[in-house]
């Protein structure tokens, strides 16, 4: 019974651990430093989740990673050469909204800097005929998830060109750098590395916690029912 328990709490702490890295590794820029916000003040709020940053989000299934200036006026609109709607000339609910108390949420700013879809990317790159031709990158917000992606679809030009394209205006080395290597790259951001071992440490007290409150119950029910066999001996 024992040995059950403690392979379902090794399980548990590895469960965990896979998650805390995860975390770490969504939080990454392209340089393998802590992701940047991508709007500011005065832009509109982004982000899939509208918290300002390119984030890594289940359930985010445009993977919304690559951020841009969208306002730049070197390179095709991105609306335009995507065939969207025109929502890159809009205004919406101000990125201040969410860290000023003070700032009206009816308050509307325009759209500048902004996270957009990394397949969506990939796609205006190719229409818009190369990566001189499209509007500007900020790439310190731009989410490593972004080069992992288009990494795992090595040989594929379009995605190809997509890496080489963040390389180019970023000025960072990441196609002649495997998968794990980024991985890797990513985790050396001690911040990420303090956060992960630190939930570590607390999840695993509490499976040990867990674990010494269960040997604890399972010794009185023994001692119990040693006391109930002697009774009615």
């Amino acid at each position: 019974m024992r040995r059950i328990f403690n392979t379902r709490l090794n399980f548990i702490c590895v469960v965990l651990t896979i998650f805390n890295l995860h975390h770490v590794w969504s939080s990454e820029n392209i340089y393998g430093e802590t992701l940047e916000q991508c709007s500011h003040s005065g832009m509109a709020l982004t982000g899939y989740t509208r918290d300002g940053y390119c984030t890594d989000i289940n359930g985010d299934t445009g993977s919304h990673h690559i951020c841009i200036d969208l306002s730049s006026t070197t390179g095709g609109n991105f609306c335009s050469v995507t065939g969207q709607s025109d929502w890159c000339s809009s205004s919406l609910t101000c990125h201040d909204a969410l860290f000023d108390e003070e700032e009206d949420e009816d308050n509307y700013c325009p759209v500048q800097d902004w996270c957009v879809c990394q397949w969506a990317f990939a796609s205006y790159l190719q229409y818009a005929g190369g990566c001189d031709k499209i509007q500007d990158l900020v790439c310190e917000a731009i989410n490593m998830q972004a080069a992992l992606a288009y990494k795992s679809m090595a040989g594929i030009t379009k995605y190809d060109n997509a890496l080489r394209c963040i390389e180019s205006r970023c000025g960072v080395s990441l196609s002649k750098t495997g998968t794990s290597a980024l991985l890797a790259k990513a985790m050396n951001n001690k911040a990420g590395i303090v956060y992960a071992s630190s939930l570590l440490i607390a999840a695993s007290a509490v499976a040990f916690f867990t674990w010494n409150r269960t040997q604890q119950m399972q010794g009185k029910r023994e001692h119990l029912v040693k006391s109930m066999t002697e009774s009615y001996a």
